[in-house]
C-alpha cells in the first residue's frame, strides 16, 4: 500500500467513525424530537457506509479469495451473533429452543423482515453486494474506457428502482403452497441500488487524490446543498424496507451527504488530533458497534424513561451508551482475545513492551532490551503500518 493511499485512511476511518454514530443516532427514537434530523440522517447514511466499504476493493485477487475474504470479515461475525443471540435467550430461557430454532432459520435469509436485530440485515447485503460489484469491476474494466464504465453504472441505478417495488413483498409458490416474502435472500433485490454507491467509492478512488477532499468550500457547498435538498425535497429513504421515494433527488443526496462526511473528515484529520483519534477509534470498531448498539440503547432508553420519564434524557443517555456499551464489549471481550476476535472478523491485538500490536508478540530475544526496543521501532513493519493496511 503506497503511502498516498495510507494518508487516505485516515479521514475516512474518521468517515466512518461519523457514519457509525449516525447509525446509532437514527435507530433510536431521534424522529421524534427532529423529524428533519432524523430524515438528513437518513438521506446519506447508509450510502455512505457502501462507498467506503467499495472505496478499498481489491479486484486484484481471485474471486474466490474475495470470497473468503468478505465471508471473514462481514458474514461470519452476522451469523456468529445471530447463534450467540438465540444461544443466550435459550440459556436463560428467555425463549423456548424450537422457537431460537425457527428464528434462526428466518435470520439466515438475510432480509431484514425476519431479523430480531434488524440493524443486522446490513451484514449478509454487504456481504452480497461486495460479490456483484467484484463481478462488476471485474467485467466492465475489460473495456478500458472510464465513461462507458460511468454510463453502465448509471443504468443499474435506474434498473433498481422496478427492483425496490417488486420484490417487499413477493408471493412464492412452493408445492401449491403460497408463501408472502420480504425481499430476496441477503436482500438482493437492491443490490443494483446499494451496488451503485460501492462502485461509486472504487470509482472515485480512481479520479480522486489526496487534496481533492482538502477544500472547504467543497465542505461548504455540499453541506448546504444537502440542507437545502432534504428541506424543499423531503423524500424519504429507508433502504432497509425499499423506502427510496425520488430516484433522482435520493442519489444526488446521497452522494453529497457522502462528499460532506468525507470533506468534514479530512478538516477533523488536518486540523485536530483528539477527535480524529476518537473518530479513527470508532471507525475501526463500527462493526461491533453496528452488532450490539440497537439493544443495549433499547435497554437504557427505556430504563432512564421510567426513572425520570424524561423523554429528551431517555433518548440522549440511550445513544451515549448505544456508543459506550458496544466499545467496552470490544475492549473487555474482544480486543485482545484470539477466540472472540476471529469470530468477529477480527486480528486480536497484544501487548509487548507497552506497545499495542494486532499480532502475536514475538518470541524471546537474547538480545538486551535495549536493542530489542529499537528493533522493534526501527523495523519496517511497524505496529503503525500494520493497522494501516488492514
Amino acid at each position: 500500500m503506497n503511502a498516498a493511499i495510507s494518508k487516505r485512511i485516515e479521514h475516512l476511518d474518521i468517515a466512518r467513525g461519523i457514519g457509525i454514530l449516525l447509525v446509532v443516532l437514527g435507530h433510536n427514537d431521534f424522529e421524534a424530537l427532529s423529524p428533519f434530523g432524523q430524515q438528513f440522517i437518513y438521506s446519506f447514511h447508509m450510502p455512505l457506509f457502501f462507498f467506503l466499504s467499495g472505496y478499498f476493493i481489491n479486484t486484484s485477487i481471485s474471486f474466490l479469495d474475495y470470497f473468503k475474504k468478505r465471508f471473514h470479515s462481514v458474514l461470519k461475525p452476522y451469523l456468529f451473533t445471530i447463534f450467540l443471540i438465540y444461544f443466550a435467550l435459550v440459556s436463560f430461557e428467555k425463549i423456548s429452543f424450537q422457537t431460537a430454532i425457527g428464528r434462526i432459520v428466518k435470520s439466515l435469509y438475510g432480509s431484514g423482515y425476519y431479523i430480531d436485530w434488524v440493524q443486522l440485515w446490513f451484514l449478509p447485503h454487504l456481504f452480497a453486494v461486495s460479490l456483484y460489484a467484484f463481478i462488476f469491476i471485474k467485467l466492465v474494466s475489460k473495456l478500458h474506457n472510464r465513461w462507458i464504465t460511468w454510463g453502465i453504472l448509471l443504468a443499474t441505478l435506474v434498473m433498481s428502482l422496478p427492483f425496490l417495488h417488486a420484490f417487499y413483498p413477493f408471493t412464492l409458490s412452493v408445492f401449491g403452497k403460497e408463501y408472502q416474502l420480504y425481499g430476496l435472500p441477503f436482500s438482493l433485490d437492491v443490490v443494483f441500488l446499494s451496488g451503485f454507491f460501492f462502485i461509486l467509492g472504487n470509482e472515485v478512488r480512481q479520479v480522486s487524490s489526496e487534496k481533492t477532499f482538502d477544500s472547504i468550500l467543497l465542505l461548504i457547498g455540499t453541506g448546504l446543498g444537502l440542507v437545502i435538498l432534504n428541506i424543499f425535497f423531503p423524500y424519504r429513504v429507508d433502504i432497509a424496507v425499499r423506502v427510496y421515494d425520488s430516484l433522482l433527488v435520493n442519489t444526488v443526496e446521497a452522494i453529497l451527504g457522502i462528499l460532506f462526511v468525507i470533506a468534514l473528515s479530512r478538516q477533523i484529520e488536518l486540523h485536530t488530533k483528539r477527535p480524529a483519534s476518537l473518530f479513527k477509534y470508532l471507525g475501526n470498531i463500527s462493526l461491533i458497534i453496528l452488532l450490539f448498539q440497537v439493544p443495549i440503547q433499547e435497554f437504557w432508553g427505556q430504563k432512564v424513561m421510567s426513572v425520570t420519564n424524561n423523554f429528551p434524557l431517555s433518548i440522549l443517555i440511550g445513544f451515549i451508551m448505544g456508543v459506550l456499551g458496544p466499545v467496552l464489549i470490544y475492549e473487555i471481550f474482544i480486543r485482545f482475545n484470539p477466540v472472540a476476535s476471529y469470530w468477529f472478523g477480527r486480528k486480536a491485538e497484544f501487548r509487548y513492551g507497552g506497545r499495542t500490536l494486532p499480532t502475536q508478540p514475538p518470541a524471546e530475544s537474547k538480545e538486551s532490551p535495549a536493542k530489542e526496543e529499537q528493533t522493534v521501532v526501527n523495523s519496517p513493519s511497524t505496529p503503525v503500518a500494520e493497522i494501516k493496511e488492514q
